[in-house]
């Protein structure tokens, strides 16, 4: 219902929309390693600093970004609607949720020898937790609030 999507939007707008800075991660470079990425570049993105910023637009569509010094990847997505990404050179169909009030999003490959993804976001003791899983590794990246915007 409408209202339903009200009140899930009025979540993330509290919990998730404003700027997180990347503060540690576990198992990324295994993340990477099954994602298929190279050696140099899992060294170069496990050295990065990222910076997340999440935001609603006025359609509803929730805007994700995540900028490095050497690359931006950004999902722009309404809840409930696929929408096709690219992620380093695989086209990807996302389907965005949000479940228990984590916003998930599982990416499915449109070449079958690509393995799906699934990156589900919530907000643990004031931390941005961002859980990625691809085949049988699990990695987890914490971030922290760099603005006290709501």
């Amino acid at each position: 219902t409408r209202f339903g999507v009200l009140q899930i939007m009025d979540e993330i707008k509290n919990k998730f929309v404003g700027k997180w800075k990347l503060d540690r991660s576990e198992r990324f470079e295994d993340f990477l390693r099954e994602c298929g990425v190279n050696f140099f570049v899992r060294k170069m993105a496990g050295m990065a600093s990222p910076v997340s910023e999440i935001s609603v637009k006025e359609d509803d569509k929730v805007h994700i970004s995540m900028v490095t010094s050497f690359m931006t990847q950004e999902d722009c997505f309404k809840l409930g609607e696929e929408f096709e990404k690219d992620m380093r050179g695989n086209k990807m169909v996302g389907k965005p949720s949000v479940v228990d009030g984590k916003i998930i999003i599982e990416y499915t490959p449109t070449d079958p020898s690509i393995k799906p993804q699934k990156v589900t976001r919530e907000v643990i003791n004031g931390e941005l937790v961002q859980t990625m899983e691809i085949g049988d590794v699990t990695c987890k990246r914490f971030m922290k609030r760099m603005d006290s915007e709501v």
